[in-house]
């Protein structure tokens, strides 16, 4: 029978695997021996040979493609735990990064604040200015008439609160 020719051709003691599939093309054969010829079934047990239909082929072929990727990746751990390790590496770099980088988006963030009140302070001395309000303690400058020497430039601002003279070097 089959079973005894797979069992010896096939089965080689350190050299092949310690199973072989003897394999039947049909679903309704596999189902028929295995319903009514118990004997054949537990001789190629024995024998280490397992009977497999089309559908269970390829079921034992997934199962020992997973057998043999879980054992590459137990040989393989170590190399996987040293790119897990430099992953992390690259990880916690990049976090400092980040973080250095929210350092300065804070630092620029004051920096903005600080300009804001600064540009306010100008603004609010320019608003003064404009109005010719000044800190107590300093003198006003006159009002009315000014006395305008002769060959010197007068302009007037247009609200009238302001003169400006222009004086040059030969004066």
């Amino acid at each position: 029978m089959h079973i005894r020719d797979i069992a010896e051709k096939y089965l080689i003691q350190g050299e092949t695997q310690d199973t072989a599939f003897m394999f039947v093309p049909s679903e309704s054969v596999f189902a028929e021996i295995h319903e009514n010829f118990e004997a054949v079934v537990q001789k190629a047990h024995r024998a280490r040979v397992v009977i497999v239909s089309p559908s269970l082929l390829m079921l034992s072929i997934q199962v020992i493609q997973a057998i043999l990727k879980d054992a590459r990746m137990r040989e393989q751990a170590h190399l996987i735990q040293g790119e897990v390790i430099r992953l992390m590496e690259d990880v916690a770099r990049v976090d400092e990064r980040v973080r250095r980088l929210q350092t300065h988006f804070g630092q620029a963030a004051k920096d903005i604040d600080d300009i804001l009140v600064s540009t306010s302070k100008v603004t609010k001395r320019g608003q003064k200015i404009e109005a010719l309000e000044f800190a107590e303690g300093e003198a006003e400058p006159p009002r009315g008439p000014a006395k305008v020497e002769a060959g010197a430039r007068v302009a007037d601002s247009k609200t009238g609160q302001l003169r400006l003279r222009v004086v040059e070097d030969g004066e």
